[in-house]
C-alpha cells in the first residue's frame, strides 16, 4: 500500500487549525511507583509532529512535574483523595470541562490500571464523541473490565505490544497475532507493534517494517502514540474518517525517526528523547520526497 499523503499546512494556519491533542496519564501510585515522563513524551511527540496545542491531564500531585518535561502543554489536574487514589467522578469532569475542544484523546501513558483508571477508561470509551489514541495501560485498564462494563463506542486506535495484545486478545477469544483479527473484535484500528508492525482497521492490514531494534527502549511507545494522535487532529473536524491513515503515517515517521538514529549511532543506546528530535526531520522528508 503506498504511503497516504500527510495532512495539509495550510499557509494562513494557526494552532486552531492543526488541531489539540489531550494526553490522560502518570501516576504516583500508593506504593511509591512515579510515572511522568510518559505522557510528557506523548505530548511533545504529538507537538513534533504539527498539531497546534497539547494539554496534558494528570493525578493533581504529579501534574507539575509533567508540565516541567511538557512546557508547551497546558495541565489539567485530575483529583485525587486523601491517599493519592484518582475519583473517577471528578476526573472526568475535569476532562469535560478543559478538555472538550480536544480532538483526540490519548489515554494510557504511565496513567496505571487500577480500579479508578479503569472506571475512567471505560466512560471515555463508552462515548462516540471523539477518537481516542488508547496506549499502555489504557490497553491494560480495557482488558482487566468486567465483561458487562467493556462499550467501546469511541473511535478508537489501540497500540498494543505482545504482552498488551495478548491480554486483549484473551478477553477476546483470540488465539492467533493478528492486528486484523483484534481489531475486527473490538471495532478499531490496531497498531501492533513488534519486530515488524502490523496496521489493521479489520479490513485493510498493512505491514510496516521501517523500525529497528534501535527502537527497544522505554518510551518510544508513548512518542509513536503522541505522533498518530498529532498527525490525527491535523486533518481537521472530519479526522474520525482518517484513523487508519494516521496510524499508518505514525508508524512511519516513527520508523523514520529511528532509523535516522540508528544510522548515525548504532543500533543500541537511543532513548526516546533522541527519536522524539528526529520526528520533524522524517516528517518533512516525506512531504519533500514521499519517503
Amino acid at each position: 500500500m503506498q504511503l497516504p499523503p500527510l495532512p495539509p499546512r495550510p499557509i494562513d494556519g494557526h494552532k486552531g487549525t492543526f488541531g489539540s491533542v489531550c494526553i490522560i496519564g502518570g501516576q504516583r501510585s500508593e506504593d511509591g511507583l512515579v510515572m511522568i515522563g510518559a505522557p510528557a513524551l506523548a505530548g511533545n511527540s504529538a507537538m513534533r509532529s504539527g498539531c497546534g496545542k497539547t494539554m496534558l491531564a494528570m493525578p493533581q500531585q504529579v501534574l507539575q512535574a509533567g508540565l516541567e518535561l511538557a512546557p508547551t502543554a497546558t495541565g489539567i489536574e485530575l483529583p485525587v483523595d486523601e491517599v493519592g487514589r484518582l475519583i473517577p467522578s471528578s476526573a472526568i469532569e475535569a476532562i469535560d470541562k478543559h478538555a472538550s475542544a480536544c480532538r483526540c484523546l490519548v489515554i494510557g501513558p504511565g496513567f496505571g490500571c487500577d480500579w479508578p483508571q479503569q472506571q475512567i477508561i471505560a466512560t471515555l470509551l463508552s462515548r462516540d464523541d471523539r477518537p481516542i489514541v488508547l496506549d499502555a495501560d489504557g490497553l491494560n485498564a480495557l482488558a482487566a473490565l468486567p465483561s458487562g462494563q467493556l462499550e467501546l463506542r469511541a473511535p478508537t486506535i489501540m497500540t498494543p505490544h505482545i504482552g498488551e495484545y495478548k491480554r486483549l486478545a484473551k478477553i477476546a477469544g483470540i488465539e492467533s497475532e493478528s492486528a486484523e483479527e483484534l481489531a475486527q473484535a473490538f471495532g478499531c484500528v490496531v497498531v501492533l507493534k513488534s519486530n515488524t508492525t502490523e496496521v489493521s482497521d479489520g479490513v485493510r492490514s498493512v505491514v510496516k517494517e521501517e523500525g529497528g531494534v534501535e527502537l527497544a527502549t522505554g518510551g518510544t511507545g508513548d512518542v509513536l502514540s503522541g505522533i498518530i494522535a498529532g498527525t490525527l487532529v491535523q486533518f481537521g473536524i472530519d479526522c474520525v474518517s482518517h484513523l487508519f491513515e494516521a496510524a499508518i503515517l505514525g508508524v512511519h515517521i516513527h520508523g523514520m525517526a529511528g532509523r535516522d538514529f540508528a544510522r548515525q549511532h548504532g543500533a543500541s543506546g537511543m532513548i526516546a528523547t533522541d527519536l522524539l528530535a528526529r520526528v520533524p526531520d522524517a516528517i518533512s522528508a516525506i512531504r519533500d520526497n514521499g519517503a
